[in-house]
């Protein structure tokens, strides 16, 4: 509920990543509890939960500012999805400020998508066709500069947004104002072409909240952007044709930009879609998305494209994984603390987890752990460590060590322990849809079960206060 949960928490990251993404030195895990500890032990489980932030996506519409459809927002939360595509048209405006009732429905959109439990991967274009009426730079870059304040005010629900305007479908090519070269363009120097997409990309960073990943189209402008891999932290890729062909059909131009990419991920997000109409032959088996999942860090996926292969995942039986994998996937392992603790004093909680979703967790999120008087409900807690520095695809364990200060006025008797990761945004913490659910199963004979209504599961143990 709404405490205002006090203290701070250490991180010891023990566990490597697996060997689908780094040759790291070989992951150790956290050391034994000391003797006497109160201690219980979880059991992973392979359920696909719904997370915020993360997995396929629907859609909300055709357009989501004139467009927006809350019954298509509805079923994809009821699929358990928790993301949708929130695809912008700025044709109207190609050589003139946005209005400011454009601006304000926009508002209202997100208002929406928050009361929905949902977030968006945001898209805004000019053309949303193959012939590419885009913007100049100057003028993206200037919408850009309005969008800031509701993009700022909006930042808990924008988890993702495709870097956009450019370009047929925001995609950054075809452009017909100058910001790319070849392919459809309008005749431009390649070079006055990249002079401009780094104008936008600068527009991009300067006014995209830092929480919400930027999702650029190809990978030869971040390798010619961050030839050291030294991108900021929310700069990631969007690949519109995963798994098609040898070059996914032209998103990657030579071999050294797979590696690339693989190796940016690491930190930085990877979603976009599939697509079967376009360059073969497809990567279309379990084993490929499997293998190739792990590669990228594979994050967010359109969950409506491209049909045959979302349907020959699941004919080979490997779709459910594939939903359950994506992204973050945060498992708890072990919980431990001294028996007994004196009012006025500090609990040590060390809580022993791991990441084995394909990527990590992009936005801070604490762990909040709560002792909750078994006599009458009394409840204090506290906050700590950082969920998103937990290495993805983590083949140990990691501990994060959450200290409790005991109230010198609590009740003194038996306290139950429970852990919970709300959202970090204050618009969003109070609300258990946007609360991490662990990756444990139940087991209610050990005090071990998710409470769906606090977004809290029992640890099993219990602390003395006295």
């Amino acid at each position: 509920g709404n405490h205002a949960w006090a203290g701070t928490g250490r991180l010891a990251c023990g566990g490597g990543a697996g060997p689908a993404t780094d040759a790291a030195a070989a992951p150790s895990s956290p050391p034994a509890p000391p003797p006497g500890s109160a201690t219980a032990t979880f059991v992973a489980s392979d359920t696909n939960f719904p997370n915020p932030d993360r997995g396929f996506y629907g859609s909300a519409g055709d357009d989501f500012v004139s467009a927006f459809d809350p019954t298509a927002v509805q079923t994809a939360f009821a699929r358990g999805q928790r993301l949708v595509l929130a695809p912008v048209s700025l044709a109207a405006w190609r050589s003139s400020d946005l209005p400011a009732d454009f601006l304000s429905t926009l508002a209202a959109r997100f208002a929406a998508l928050r009361s929905a439990g949902m977030k968006a991967t945001l898209l805004f274009a000019y053309d949303f066709s193959g012939s590419g009426q885009d913007a100049s730079a100057a003028q993206i870059a200037r919408h850009l500069q309005q969008l800031q304040p509701v993009l700022a005010a909006n930042a808990d629900v924008v988890a993702y947004m495709r870097a956009g305007f450019i370009g047929a479908w925001g995609e950054w090519h075809t452009s017909q104002s100058g910001n790319s070269c070849g392919d459809g363009s309008i005749a431009i120097p390649c070079a006055a072409a990249d002079a401009n997409r780094a104008v936008v990309r600068d527009a991009l960073l300067a006014n995209v909240p830092a929480t919400t990943q930027l999702a650029f189209r190809y990978p030869d402008d971040l390798r010619r952007w961050y030839p050291d891999g030294d991108a900021p932290a929310n700069v990631g890729m969007d690949d519109d044709c995963f798994l098609a062909g040898p070059s996914d059909s032209g998103t990657y131009t030579d071999p050294g930009q797979r590696a690339y990419i693989q190796t940016l991920t690491r930190q930085a997000s990877f979603g976009g879609q599939t697509c079967d109409n376009a360059e073969t032959p497809i990567r279309g088996s379990c084993a490929d998305i499997l293998s190739e999942g792990a590669l990228y860090h594979l994050a967010w996926l359109d969950g409506n494209y491209a049909a045959s292969v979302l349907a020959g995942w699941q004919g080979g039986g490997c779709l459910d994984r594939v939903a359950a994998t994506m992204g973050y996937r945060i498992r708890l392992d072990r919980v431990s603390h001294a028996p007994a603790v004196a009012r006025g004093a500090t609990l040590a909680v060390d809580i022993d987890l791991r990441n084995v979703g394909w990527s990590r967790m992009f936005v801070h999120r604490a762990l909040v752990v709560a002792l909750r008087r078994r006599s009458t409900g009394e409840t204090f807690g506290a906050a700590g460590g950082d969920l998103a520095a937990l290495p993805a695809q983590a083949t140990a364990s990691s501990r994060i060590t959450v200290d409790v200060p005991v109230p010198a006025t609590a009740a003194p008797g038996d306290y139950d322990l429970f852990v919970s990761a709300p959202d970090v945004f204050p618009a969003a913490r109070g609300d258990v849809r946007f609360s991490v659910r662990f990756a444990n199963a139940d087991q209610p004979g050990a005090g071990q079960a998710w409470d769906a209504s606090t977004a809290t599961i029992g640890s099993g143990t219990t602390v003395n206060v006295e």
